[in-house]
């Protein structure tokens, strides 16, 4: 493709102006895109703040409901108004909700007007109550804004409505009419509330007897003084109470709202943009009200609400249902409508600007392009040969004057060389050869001198002699730099080959600058520093030989002295299973004596069981014995009282002569009979009291034997107790033994490894000592300055006691913290023992 070739004077007006276009353009982008973004960001935090605060007025609004519901139902007059309405109730005999409604509903012409029903001026029970309850329970409702308050007896018979309405004297019990509506729903979740602090709830939904509006239920039981439960107490919330809690719009421009949904994507609240009420009719679903309804604060955007691209942030209401969400919505056209008019002000502004970029570039390129074209004509005259054309725009200070002054140059040169003769011509030409065969020779001798050293000769010079003196002042210049070279290698070269020869004392003692310097001085660093080094190796070596050969005499008597410790703690081992068994034994045979013992104290309880029937039986038998005695002196008095009426008869028979001879024979022989009897009863109440003395004496001992054995049990028991303690105090140590025997067992095993252990470091301190020797060795090889011997310092952070002597100080110290144990606590720290 062919260049678009134009001259400069359109290319500069066409740059400036396409470079100001892009400008404007790139800055209107990232504008537009900047403002954007801030106001898109800030739109979003508005909404995010106003929905978090609406749902939290939403939820301390519930929580109040709540509270009031609580407050309601721990109120006297609450308690007192629902005992009164369920006697009321009562005392309608035939159908009470017939009769209730037909006395406030169906014959009440001002049914509709609240101040109304406060009373009907009848003197029934229900409407005394009605009228002494009424106006206080209107003021609550009328207060905070509820639809209606109702009181449920635990029947389900609502025997208090505020308004009235179609639920009122109906029952909402199952089965019933309005069972499976909120209302009826909240009563049975009620009823089945136990805790005074629970309550039921029921979200927004259509409710018939209020027209079909939504509507929702709060529900508690009632209880009384003696925590009985005596009814349930209920408030109908409206939805308009939710349109009175997010209802400001503050902030939310002409678009922006906020609305309530539930987690069914129904709206709770009414929309100000729609005609109908939107509560439980628009809905409002995706994932942002997913998010929110999950317990999260989100933003973002959606295309289904009221038909138009909104900018959303919601946040989550808890509820003690469904949750449900605070919505903040604002239209993204009203959002982004100042970037919109800044986006229009900014095109008019930016098409003015380049209207005047235009012309201005227009201007600015012709008073540069002007005189350029005329600065290359004057060029092109001078070019031709033309030295006299007069230069414009020398006087100028900028550049087109610089450009100007150095054609002025350039034609003045011209004119010069113009007027030179063939012979200065000639003679020129004839300098500038001798000059170039100079420059030949030198570079000749410069490429041998380099060679020479690249080679490793520092040897070579230039030895060429000049006419000109700027020549042989470089020429000197080379040389120097070479023998410079030369001499500082040749002292560096000789220290290290001291420093191979082992010998630390050569420097390098030229005087020298700039790199030559730094090498002088890093060269002798090398070989102070290695003879420091080979010092304390020296001074190190004769001090770890000598430690060597403590710890190898150490090590040696710790290896004694390891082998002796495994042989007490192998015989210790021995005593302790030997120990072990014999405690094991006595567990058994305590355990055996205490299973003997427990069975002589059951032997023993069962017949202290016996004794106390004995005593029981002797205490029946005692008894028995005085109630024939009691018998026995019946039949005493009856013999006596036989023994008078013989006699009485025998004096009546001798009164009536003949005629009462037979009934005398007949009644001496009953009072034969009857001295006979009581006769026999005496002698028979003298047995009695002899037995019942004997059985008495018999209870006695039977009580005092009972007393015995009863002393004898508690002593069997608590021998019983004492031997089941020792057999469970013997199994205890067996344990106890038995773990301190696989202790000692641990302990023979480790100590047998550590004289193993100590085998192999007595093993590997020869060696370490052959090669302290070898260090030794190797060290002497050196030759290093006299010096006083330094040696070597401990690490930062270690003690100052080294090798055997440290180890020594360490086993004595642990020794000391060993035997200052109290007993029962002799095992050494492990830190006492890391060091080993």
């Amino acid at each position: 493709m062919r260049r678009l070739s134009l001259p400069i004077a359109r290319k500069l007006p066409l740059a400036l102006l396409g470079s100001a276009l892009l400008v404007s353009i790139g800055v209107g982008i990232a504008s537009y895109m900047i403002g954007s973004q801030a106001l898109y960001a800030a739109a979003e935090n508005t909404l995010a703040t106003l929905a978090s605060e609406r749902a939290r007025q939403v939820s301390s609004y519930v929580s109040g409901v709540e509270e009031d519901l609580v407050a309601t139902s721990r109120s006297a007059d609450t308690q007192q108004a629902l005992r009164d309405f369920a006697g009321a109730w009562l005392q309608f005999k035939v159908d009470p909700t017939a009769e209730v409604r037909k006395l406030y509903v169906d014959d009440n012409p001002n049914k509709d007007d609240l101040s109304a029903l406060d009373t009907l001026g009848t003197t029934g029970a229900y409407d005394v109550t009605h009228t002494r309850f009424q106006p206080g329970f209107r003021n609550k409702v009328v207060a905070r804004g509820y639809r209606d308050f109702y009181l449920m007896d635990l029947k389900g018979f609502v025997v208090y409505s505020l308004k009235k309405g179609d639920e009122f004297g109906t029952s909402l019990a199952e089965g019933g009419p309005l069972a499976p509506n909120g209302l009826g729903r909240v009563f049975q979740q009620a009823l089945a509330i136990e805790n005074d602090t629970d309550l039921a709830f029921a979200d927004y939904e259509a409710y018939a007897p209020a027209g079909g509006l939504p509507a929702s239920f709060f529900a508690k039981p009632v209880f009384n003084a003696q925590g009985r439960k005596i009814g349930v107490v209920a408030f109908q919330l409206p939805s308009q109470v939710l349109d009175g809690v997010v209802g400001d719009r503050t902030g939310l421009g002409e678009t922006g709202e906020v609305i309530v949904v539930g987690a069914n994507g129904m709206l709770r609240s009414d929309s100000i943009f729609t005609p109908d009420d939107d509560a439980l009719s628009t809905g409002f679903a995706g994932p942002l009200l997913d998010g929110a309804i999950a317990g999260n604060h989100v933003t973002g955007e959606t295309l289904d609400y009221r038909a138009t691209p909104m900018l959303v942030a919601a946040a989550p209401i808890t509820t003690k249902g469904e949750p449900w969400a605070a919505v903040a919505v604002m239209a993204k056209d009203e959002v982004l409508a100042p970037v919109a008019q800044m986006r229009n002000m900014m095109f008019a502004i930016g098409a003015g600007l380049l209207a005047v970029v235009a012309v201005l570039s227009l201007l600015f390129s012709r008073s540069i392009t002007k005189p350029i074209t005329r600065l290359t004509g004057t060029m092109e005259t001078v070019a031709s040969g033309d030295f006299d054309a007069d230069v414009p725009g020398t006087t100028r200070s900028d550049e087109l004057g610089a450009m100007a002054r150095a054609v002025e140059v350039f034609r003045e040169n011209g004119r010069k060389v113009s007027q030179l003769t063939e012979a200065e011509a000639a003679q020129a030409l004839r300098n500038q050869a001798e000059r170039a065969d100079m420059m030949t020779t030198l570079q000749r001798a410069f490429g041998d001198v380099v060679e020479a050293a690249v080679g490793g000769d520092f040897g070579r010079r230039v030895e060429a002699k000049f006419p000109d003196a700027e020549l042989n002042a470089l020429a000197h210049s080379v040389n120097r730099l070479v023998e410079t070279v030369d001499r500082g290698l040749s002292e560096t070269g000789s220290v290290l080959s001291a420093l191979a020869d082992t010998d630390l004392t050569r420097r390098v003692d030229g005087d020298y600058q700039g790199a030559f310097a730094r090498l002088k001085d890093d060269t002798n660093a090398v070989a102070e520093r290695l003879g420091d080094i080979v010092g304390q190796l020296r001074a190190t070596s004769g001090t770890l030989k000598r430690a060597t050969g403590e710890i190898l005499s150490g090590a040696n008597d710790l290896s004694e002295r390891t082998t002796r410790q495994a042989a007490t703690i192998e015989e210790t081992s021995a005593t302790m299973e030997q120990l072990a068994s014999t405690v094991l034994e006595n567990a058994a045979k305590a355990e055996a004596a205490s299973e003997k013992a427990r069975n002589v104290s059951q032997s023993a309880e069962e017949g202290g069981e016996v004794m106390d029937q004995a005593t029981k039986a002797m205490d029946r038998i005692t008894a028995s014995s005085a109630k024939i005695s009691n018998i026995i002196g019946l039949i005493d008095d009856i013999a006596f009282q036989t023994n008078l009426l013989a006699l009485n008869a025998s004096v009546e028979a001798a009164r009536a002569g003949e005629a009462g001879k037979g009934f005398a024979v007949v009644a001496v022989e009953v009072r034969r009979l009857a001295q006979s009897a009581a006769s026999a009863s005496a002698d028979v109440k003298v047995l009695i009291e002899q037995s019942a003395s004997e059985v008495k004496g018999g209870t006695q001992l039977v009580g005092a034997a009972a007393g015995k054995l009863a002393g004898m049990l508690d002593a069997i028991r608590e021998n019983t107790a004492d031997l089941e303690a020792i057999a469970q105090g013997s199994r205890t140590q067996a344990s106890a033994i038995e773990e301190v025997t696989i202790a000692v067992r641990q302990m023979d095993e480790m100590t047998q490894h550590n004289a193993a252990l100590v085998e192999e470091t007595n093993a590997a301190i020869e060696q370490t000592e052959g090669q302290a020797v070898r260090l030794d060795e190797i060290v002497e090889q050196f030759t290093v300055a006299a010096s006083p011997v330094r040696t070597a310092s401990p690490a930062p952070g270690t003690k100052p006691s080294a090798g055997i002597r440290g180890m020594q100080d360490k086993l004595k110290a642990a020794a000391s913290n060993y035997l200052r144990r109290p007993a029962g606590n002799a095992a050494p720290k492990i830190d006492d023992w890391s060091e080993f």
